[in-house]
C-alpha cells in the first residue's frame, strides 16, 4: 500500500524562514510518500476514527492551499486563517499539525514545537498513548508521526483504514451507502468509474477532490462526501 503524509516542510528557498508568504514552489506544504524519519517517529493516533479523518483532510486541504506556505517566524498564521486561508499566510509543521486538530476536533490543544508535541496532544485527551514506529507498522489515515526528538512532524493522508465496517451502516435513499474520505469496496468504485478516474475502490486524495469537482459542476455543495444528493444526481445521468 502506498502511504502518504503530508506537512509543512521548507521554504521557497530551502530554508526556514524569511521568504514570501504563500506556497512559492507547491512543496511548501505538500504531501509526499511515508518514510522513516533519521530521528525515528513516534505515532500518536487519534482515540475517535472519525476524528482521524477528519485531521487527514483538513492536513490535504493545507497541502492543496497554495496561499499556505512555510516560514517559522510567521508560523502561527494558520492558526489565525486556518489550513483553508484565502489570504497569504504561514506555518511551520508544528503549527500545520495543531491548526489540523484544532479544526477537526473542535479541540485546540495548545501551542506546541516537535520538542513537546507528543505531550501537548496526549494532554488533550483526543489520542491513545504514543507509539514508537517500528518496521512493518501499519500507520493509519490521520495517524500523527512526530520524531522522538525535536525535527519534524506529518499526518498521515492516506493509509490504512480503521473504520472500512462504518460505512455498511448509513445507505441513501437510493439504496447506495454513503461514502467518504477513508472509506473502501464495491460503491467506492462504482463512483470511481462515474467521474471516470482510475478504480482502486479507496477513496483517497485523488477520489475527494474529483468528487468535490464533481458536486461544483452541478451545483452541489462542494464537501467531498458521497450522499443523497450526489448519487440522485449521478443517477439521473446514467
Amino acid at each position: 500500500m502506498n502511504i502518504t503524509i503530508g506537512s509543512a516542510r521548507v521554504d521557497e528557498r530551502g530554508t526556514y524562514s524569511g521568504g514570501k508568504a504563500g506556497d512559492q514552489t507547491g512543496k511548501e506544504v505538500s504531501t509526499q510518500s511515508f518514510y522513516v524519519h533519521k530521528k525515528g517517529w513516534m505515532v500518536i493516533r487519534p482515540k475517535d476514527a472519525a476524528q482521524a479523518k477528519k485531521i487527514a483532510e483538513k492536513m490535504l486541504i493545507a497541502c492543496n492551499n497554495s496561499n499556505l506556505g512555510y516560514d517559522q517566524n510567521e508560523r502561527l498564521g494558520v492558526i489565525k486563517h486556518g489550513v483553508a486561508s484565502k489570504v497569504k499566510t504561514e506555518c511551520d509543521c508544528s503549527a500545520l499539525v495543531r491548526a489540523c486538530v484544532k479544526e477537526a476536533t473542535g479541540i485546540d490543544p495548545g501551542n506546541f514545537t516537535t520538542a513537546n508535541e507528543t505531550e501537548i496532544l496526549l494532554r488533550s485527551g483526543l489520542f491513545e498513548k504514543a507509539m514508537p514506529y517500528t518496521n512493518g507498522m501499519k500507520i493509519y489515515t490521520g495517524d500523527i508521526l512526530v520524531t522522538k526528538t525535536k525535527g519534524h512532524t506529518v499526518i498521515c493522508t492516506n493509509g490504512y483504514d480503521r473504520a472500512v465496517t462504518t460505512t455498511k451502516t448509513t445507505t441513501t435513499r437510493e439504496g447506495m451507502p454513503e461514502i467518504s474520505f477513508g472509506s473502501e469496496g464495491k460503491a467506492v468504485k462504482i463512483w470511481q468509474i462515474i467521474l471516470d478516474i482510475s478504480v482502486d475502490g479507496l477513496f483517497g486524495g485523488k477520489t475527494q477532490e474529483s468528487t468535490k469537482d464533481w458536486q461544483e459542476k452541478h451545483g452541489l455543495e462542494d464537501d467531498g462526501v458521497v450522499g443523497p444528493k450526489t448519487w440522485a444526481a449521478a443517477m439521473r445521468e446514467l
